[in-house]
């Protein structure tokens, strides 16, 4: 059998849903497995349990493959492609009224919601309804999350906590007998223990941090350390959240420092619960352009989100803007950072970077500006910025080489101009130019379509 290469375009939660579920339902009915979408009770029965086991399996990985990064954080828990398929229903039908122009208001679309879960959540929808003045699609959406991540069970250490929390009871109470394997004592399960909850305590939608680190023997100023910083634990640990209330850059993974000076500090929430601040030093991250930039931030153990300040990088000149869910971070001409909006927050386009790279660009060090200053004076000469930067006329700018520039190659060319004919032609007809033009539209008044010409050089 031939292998065929089929290019379709991956689904962001904003794109056509409805021909990208046509797209993938012809690759799916291509390579045999379109059965596995009405799930495995559907199945015929003549198949025998591996036979239908590997066409679930290899079903579901190719609509996973399918999916954007954002999307697969929602559906990533799901093993059938009935699953994944129920997720999308809602997403379809909003998407359809769209393209026939009808338009919904977003409450409207969080009652739609509602109204269409089971009734094993009933208590859920109450809660969501009568427990606050108004609701939202993004809302309703998250806290589905959060109630799934509380329904499955999982490793602690592999379950990131939520920024928001539903409420719900328990018809019995846990007996007696049951023991931590937290703290050791009896009455409460390790999921429950609040020794575990004090250490890893961050679902609170505000916290203030305040710094009582000793550094190099100087004590710091208590007062002038505190902030809000608003966080959300949504998704992966690897992500950085980018926040305006942050007072310096912060990690929670002790691998990601290439130096580090431990020292005593102390992260202040909003319920009065302390985390313990280790040390700092410089923390690598590769952008979303591939460049790895380099900035200092604290150890915070008990954080679950790396946080990128806001407040800090405003300190060292850089400027914001933002619009259409994305936030944009740059110093002149140069982009340094993008970030794109997530369940209410900003999220650093880019991952963490472990190693060494040969040349990396430093937040906390001065930058060149060289390409920056030749850019703003019409493309100077790398001459003129060296006298311009020893007078101090560009603002202490470090200016070093100028590097290939190719706006300068392409607003200074010029026409070359035509040489001079040669004649070496010494009789008459010796060397004859000749020329065909045609067919032409229309005839001449000779009834000709064709015209020949000859120059004698």
């Amino acid at each position: 059998m031939s292998s065929y290469k089929f290019d379709i375009d991956k689904f962001n939660g904003s794109n056509d849903f409805t021909l990208w579920k046509l797209k993938m339902k012809a690759v799916l009915v291509h390579q045999g497995y379109a059965a596995a979408l009405e799930g495995v009770d559907k199945l015929p029965t003549t198949m025998t349990d591996d036979v239908k086991k590997m066409m679930l399996e290899k079903a579901h990985s190719l609509i996973l493959l399918s999916l954007t990064a954002e999307v697969l954080r929602e559906v990533g828990e799901e093993t059938t492609t009935a699953g994944i398929d129920h997720l999308d229903n809602f997403n379809q039908i909003i998407l359809n009224l769209q393209s026939i122009r009808v338009k919904v208001d977003d409450e409207d679309l969080a009652i739609i919601l509602l109204c269409s879960l089971p009734k094993s959540y009933e208590n859920f929808i109450d809660t969501m309804l009568y427990g606050r003045d108004s609701i939202t699609l993004n809302n309703v959406k998250d806290s589905l999350q959060s109630k799934e991540l509380k329904r499955r069970v999982v490793s602690s250490s592999n379950v990131d906590d939520v920024g928001l929390t539903v409420c719900r009871g328990r018809s019995m109470k846990r007996g007696n007998s049951v023991r931590c394997y937290k703290c050791k004592e009896v009455g409460h399960i390790r999921k429950n223990c609040p020794q575990l909850k004090k250490e890893r305590n961050i679902n609170a939608s505000a916290a203030v941090v305040r710094s009582s680190a000793t550094v190099s023997g100087e004590s710091s100023d208590e007062g002038d350390g505190r902030d809000v910083l608003t966080i959300s634990t949504t998704g992966f640990a690897d992500t950085w959240v980018m926040d305006t209330g942050a007072s310096y850059h912060m990690t929670f993974n002790r691998k990601l420092f290439n130096s580090f000076k431990e020292w005593n500090g102390s992260v202040k929430l909003g319920d009065d619960e302390e985390l313990g601040v280790k040390g700092s030093g410089a923390v690598q991250i590769k952008m979303y352009d591939g460049m790895v930039r380099t900035f200092d931030a604290w150890y915070a153990p008990g954080l679950r989100k790396n946080l990128i300040s806001i407040g800090i990088l405003d300190k060292q000149g850089y400027n914001f803007s933002g619009n259409d869910g994305q936030i944009t971070v740059s110093k002149g001409v140069l982009v340094v950072m993008k970030g794109k909006l997530q369940h209410e927050i900003y999220v650093m386009l880019g991952n963490s970077f472990q190693g060494t790279v040969s040349i990396s660009h430093s937040l906390e060090q001065q930058v060149d500006n060289t390409k920056l200053c030749h850019c703003r004076l019409g493309h100077m000469s790398e001459r003129g910025l060296a006298v311009l930067s020893k007078q101090g006329l560009l603002g202490g700018a470090v200016t070093g080489k100028l590097k290939f520039c190719e706006s300068c190659v392409m607003g200074k060319q010029r026409r070359l101009k035509f040489s001079h004919g040669k004649h070496t032609s010494t009789e008459i007809l010796q060397y004859v130019h000749s020329d065909l033009w045609g067919p032409s539209p229309v005839q001449s008044h000779g009834r000709s379509r064709y015209f020949v010409m000859f120059i004698d050089d």
